[in-house]
């Protein structure tokens, strides 16, 4: 008989440490800096001859960690490309990344004490789930302005910003957010065990995460609406926004 795939994410490992290859640097660079980078500016950085650095881009955007767009000129003239890493790209967590193990640290402890100790693990869980995605915002470097790639690039408000800053912050945790038009598919969770086995603590704490990180960077109008294990291979994550209606679906964080 024919078995039906599980329902909720897959378990998330981060890569295996291992000597980082070139194109890896490329990667890293670009998830490091704060607004998209032309090619001769990561071939000075690099310290590579600009080809290189085209050969790498090119393999890293077939791959799909990259993407190329316009960076809007400042004066007259064409506009430069630039590139950025796609959120399947700012996925690619390295072992040892203090955000990850900060992050998977501090749950594995607390988890069964509340389990154990709390008279309502969900609620609690749920407010310390919200203190800890305000701290990550502010400390996992995610504090960077609105991509000004063309065509789309620049966030309409301080929701839109913010929604796409916690994609950014959820796709280094580990959880390889993948985006809809209505919500976000959660495809893998690196506490997959413990959320099985916890789910009244782990699920209410990485939805207070996204709540105290969408505070942090300045939403004011976006509530986040968590579902865990309710299909095949993801966990669903809706962002919200005052006043949205059956025929204005939420806009993803990086509508076009």
């Amino acid at each position: 008989m024919k078995k039906n795939p599980p329902l909720g994410p897959a378990p998330w490992t981060p890569v295996e440490a291992s000597p980082e290859g070139p194109a890896d640097r490329v990667l890293r660079h670009l998830a490091d800096a704060a607004e998209p980078v032309t090619v001769p500016d990561l071939a000075a950085a690099l310290g590579v001859h600009a080809n290189t650095v085209r050969s790498y881009l090119q393999e890293l955007t077939r791959a799909g960690l990259v993407e190329r767009g316009s960076i809007p000129s400042e004066g007259r003239g064409r506009p430069a490309h630039g590139y950025r890493p796609t959120v399947q790209g700012r996925s690619q967590v390295r072992t040892g990344d203090p955000t990850f193990e900060e992050y998977q640290g501090l749950t594995s402890v607390f988890v069964q004490h509340l389990s154990r100790t709390s008279s309502d693990p969900a609620q609690e869980s749920q407010e310390i789930g919200r203190a800890w995605g305000a701290q990550l915002a502010r400390n996992a470097d995610h504090r960077r302005p609105v991509s000004r790639l063309a065509g789309g690039e620049a966030a309409e408000d301080a929701d839109e910003a913010a929604a796409e800053r916690v994609v950014d912050l959820l796709g280094n945790l580990g959880f390889t957010p993948v985006e809809r038009p209505d919500d976000l598919a959660l495809t893998t969770c690196p506490l997959l065990e413990l959320a099985t086995a916890h789910p009244e603590v782990v699920c209410q704490v990485h939805l207070g995460l996204v709540e105290g990180a969408l505070e942090h960077y300045g939403a004011s109008r976006t509530t986040a609406h968590l579902e865990p294990f309710i299909e095949p291979g993801a966990c669903r994550l809706a962002l919200t926004r005052a006043g949205t209606t059956p025929d204005s679906p939420p806009r993803s964080a990086h509508d076009r």
